[in-house]
């Protein structure tokens, strides 16, 4: 071990390469405290480099989920967040979030949170959106600026993702007027702070993007539907927007017969669906298939070259699944709902409402699953998150 001379002691300490392996396995509430170590220690962990080392560790060995809890409006947000170990933890609300009743979570990427704060003018009637960025290891929070067309109803947040190749994030929401079709687009850039309108491209006449959005490879992925036939679920595609070029691609469904409802997720960093299949008529109608279908290539290109390999397909699952979800680690994440109950309201009427179980977990290599209970919590939209020490006002 190396030694130098500090204050006229003989000292001994760690290169910084040894310094750096250690430090990025350490959650963010820690490196934060370190700060104060010294003064190097503080540009160490500032360091660009240093976030991203920590960024692909904590990505690649502590994967966590975000469950946001189900809510009605009103209510403020309540999100938890698990970890490899199934520890349980609770997001603190910064006062801005505290402060508001409308904030719903509509992505997650990079440990940052992309969130809608919707202004009510009469309940369920959304009068108009702003949206912000947060990190919750660092409890950093923006309020991003609005666009000049920010008062007009029908702008929906899409989407929220990455590309390395720009080094940029970009968020998306789409007008759709009056629900029908699809009008204009916006893209806000983090590195240029600003909003601009783009072209719909393949988007022209299509009907609604849906879903949750899935962010993979610099592109973001959603579920849409042609406005002409919205009926028809033979109909439906993948929307995918290219984040560095700002173009949209339309992905054509493999064949899925008998499907009850699907899922964008990602697996092995490519877009990919979950779906639930009806098994047959009575007794089995009570189960259901899961199956993971992955596009192997032409992602986002303007070709017909996209290619569907279905990668896994589950053991009979009980209908109280709600919906397939997303893949964690190397399992599936999905809903589970017992029966149906009704609730006293505050004015002396009832409410059906489905009991919530938790979430069902199905390993992908094993194909087993397994029921995740937390006491006390109703959660419905589920997120792969990361911690991370990005900054919003620096990047």
């Amino acid at each position: 071990m190396k030694k130098e001379m500090l204050m006229g002691h003989d000292t001994p300490y760690l290169p910084e390469e040894i310094t750096t392996d250690i430090l990025k396995r350490l959650p963010v509430k820690s490196l934060i405290r370190f700060y104060c170590v010294s003064k190097q220690w503080k540009n160490l962990i500032r360091s660009p480099s240093f976030i991203a080392n920590h960024l692909h560790h904590s990505t690649q060995n502590r994967p966590s989920l975000l469950l946001c809890k189900q809510r009605k409006t009103g209510e403020p947000l309540h999100l938890r967040l698990m970890d490899c170990e199934m520890q349980v933890q609770e997001i603190p609300n910064p006062p801005l979030i505290s402060s508001l009743f409308g904030v719903m979570i509509i992505g997650s990427c990079n440990g940052l949170l992309c969130g809608v704060i919707n202004e009510y003018d009469i309940p369920w009637i959304v009068l108009r959106s702003s949206l912000l960025l947060w990190n919750p290891a660092t409890r950093e929070i923006k309020v991003l600026p609005k666009t000049r067309t920010s008062e007009i109803p029908n702008w929906d947040c899409n989407g929220f993702g990455f590309s390395a190749i720009v080094n940029d994030y970009k968020i998306v929401q789409t007008y759709n007027a009056g629900n029908q079709f699809i009008r204009a687009v916006e893209v806000f850039s983090l590195k240029t702070g600003s909003w601009k309108e783009i072209e719909l491209g393949p988007l022209e006449g299509a009907g609604f993007i849906t879903g949750r959005c899935v962010s993979a490879n610099g592109y973001i992925f959603w579920s849409g539907s042609l406005f002409e036939s919205l009926k028809h679920e033979n109909d439906s595609f993948i929307v995918s927007f290219d984040i560095a070029m700002e173009v949209f691609t339309l992905i054509p469904l493999p064949p899925l017969p008998n499907i009850r409802s699907f899922e964008l997720t990602v697996y092995e960093n490519k877009v990919a669906i979950l779906t639930l299949s009806k098994i047959g008529g009575y007794p089995n109608y009570f189960y259901f298939l899961i199956d993971l279908w992955v596009l192997e290539e032409g992602v986002g290109s303007s070709t017909n070259s996209w290619s569907w390999t279905k990668k896994f397909s589950s053991n009979p699952c009980p209908s109280t699944l709600a919906f397939p979800g997303i893949i964690w680690r190397n399992e599936i994440v999905i809903g589970s709902f017992g029966k149906h109950r009704l609730r006293n309201t505050s004015v002396g009427k009832y409410e059906i409402e489905q009991e919530n179980l938790g979430q069902y977990l199905i390993n992908i290599i094993t194909n087993k699953g397994r029921m995740i209970a937390i006491p006390g919590c109703r959660f419905g939209n589920v997120y792969n998150h990361v911690e991370s020490l990005l900054s919003i006002g620096n990047i």
